[in-house]
């Protein structure tokens, strides 16, 4: 799976469960929070401004705080707003994002003037599940520079814990954590079942149970009782499974046929994006097996021009 995939899903995930997010994982920082105020920030930092080399922070809000903070720096104002950072790592080494876990803190720090707090959070590295690491710089003996930043690595938590809780996200990302191979098949059924039961709207059930479902792995000897657990026990999980599965085929018919437009018209007007991705699968359909006949947009009615 590309870096992309990853990066994509987890981002939707933070910024649509970002209270269940820290309920989950750092219950006493979800008390100092007041996430209805929640603003999403730009995520691009410039690292050496103003034209220095560009990046594009993962999952960067302001959030309000219910009693005021004081300034990290030591200096005597107070604040009532924290910028949080998340940035989610899918390599399996956490030597790379070290440092980059200092210059995006610095960035944010120079840009808002508010106090930061940094959290990675790490797919494939586990480190000790729930802590705080660092990046020292030295000079011969001498410590120059120590930054903290705080970190989850799901691999070495235990995924049975947040499975069985009653946060959707934790059963989400235990699908990342710690479960028995055993039991893998009856987990994944259930779990499902569980995420498309659950009091929340279709967007946020599939978001859940799209995370559960494509990183819970079951070996082929396991299939057949996955399947027959989902016939008998839960059918529910197959039914949003297969809305995933037709949102997902949707998506991607249309994004064919937007790249097979612009081959032929050229860069496509803002107009025709929004109809493409308004029309029916009915009409989709049409659009596909019409266009090469077509001399414009206006005779696939994708534009009044």
């Amino acid at each position: 799976m590309d870096i992309d995939d990853h990066d994509q899903r987890f981002k939707s995930l933070l910024r649509e469960f970002l209270p269940e997010f820290f309920d989950c994982f750092f219950p006493d920082w979800a008390a100092k929070f007041d996430f209805a105020g929640t603003e999403w920030l730009e995520q691009e930092a410039f690292l050496d401004p103003p034209s220095g080399e560009k990046r594009v922070l993962d999952v960067v809000a302001k959030v309000p705080t219910r009693d005021p903070v004081p300034d990290p720096s030591g200096r005597g104002a107070s604040h009532s707003l924290v910028v949080i950072d998340v940035e989610i790592e899918s390599p399996e080494r956490a030597t790379d994002v070290r440092p980059r876990m200092l210059w995006y803190y610095e960035a944010l720090r120079h840009r808002h003037g508010l106090p930061v707090l940094p959290i990675c959070l790490f797919l494939r590295v586990g480190l000790n599940g729930l802590g705080w690491d660092s990046y020292e710089e030295r000079l011969w003996d001498r410590a120059l520079l120590r930054f903290e930043y705080t970190y989850i690595g799901l691999p070495a938590l235990d995924g049975l814990a947040y499975y069985n809780g009653a946060n959707l996200l934790g059963l989400a990302l235990s699908a990342l954590m710690k479960l028995p191979a055993a039991d893998r098949a009856r987990i994944k059924a259930e779990g499902l079942a569980r995420i498309a039961r659950a009091k929340e709207n279709s967007a946020r059930r599939e978001l859940l149970a799209e995370c559960f479902d494509n990183y819970l792995k079951l070996v082929p000897a396991d299939v057949s009782e996955f399947e027959r657990l989902q016939k008998e026990l839960f059918p529910e999980g197959k039914d949003v499974v297969n809305s995933i599965e037709a949102r997902g085929h949707l998506k991607g018919t249309r994004d064919l046929v937007r790249k097979m437009l612009t081959k032929k018209f050229g860069e496509l007007p803002q107009v025709t994006l929004d109809r493409l991705y308004r029309v029916t699968p009915e009409r989709l359909e049409e659009i596909a097996l019409s266009y090469t006949d077509a001399a414009t947009l206006k005779d696939l009615g994708l534009t009044d021009e």
